[in-house]
């Protein structure tokens, strides 16, 4: 082989991990995209509309006047609920326990069974708010939040 062969195939080795990340960033952008798109669908419609379509129960909306503008704000906010999970570890693993046919093997243990809690907090999702002008016209809207496009619902015609 020569080494402008090797050269080409170090080219080609290190060019895959950059379409792999290309492509991760396509979809993150077609993600984003797809949450715009939904929010853009609010746009010239009655503000009354987010309050009969969105769920508005347990405090999910937060409505604000914005004196400044003369704007309405409808903030939806959404969370990972916290929960907490129970761990068993039974000590070192000092063998394992042959499986049958369809059956896995176990792991054998030096100590006894001991279990423990782990508590993972809330996880903040998405905020999503919705600007209406003084007339209750949707004329823009904001989001943050690392999980939008399965937050954020379009209109229901």
């Amino acid at each position: 082989m020569s080494s402008k062969e090797l050269a080409g195939g170090c080219a080609r080795i290190a060019l895959a991990p950059l379409l792999l990340f290309a492509g991760l960033l396509a979809a993150g952008d077609c993600a984003a995209q797809r949450a715009r798109s939904k929010a853009d669908a609010w746009i010239g419609r009655d503000a009354g509309e987010l309050l009969m379509q969105l769920r508005v129960d347990g405090g999910r909306v937060q409505i604000d006047e914005l004196d400044e503008t003369g704007e309405t704000r409808y903030t939806w906010s959404s969370w990972n609920p916290a929960w907490t999970e129970t761990v068993t570890t039974g000590g070192n693993v000092i063998g394992m326990h042959p499986g049958g046919p369809g059956v896995a093997p176990t792991p054998i243990f030096d100590g006894p069974a001991q279990s423990h809690e782990v508590h993972h907090d809330a996880t903040h999702r998405c905020d999503i708010s919705f600007f209406a002008d003084a007339e209750g016209i949707v004329s823009r809207w904001e989001y943050t939040g690392s999980n939008c496009n399965r937050d954020i619902k379009r209109p229901r015609d």
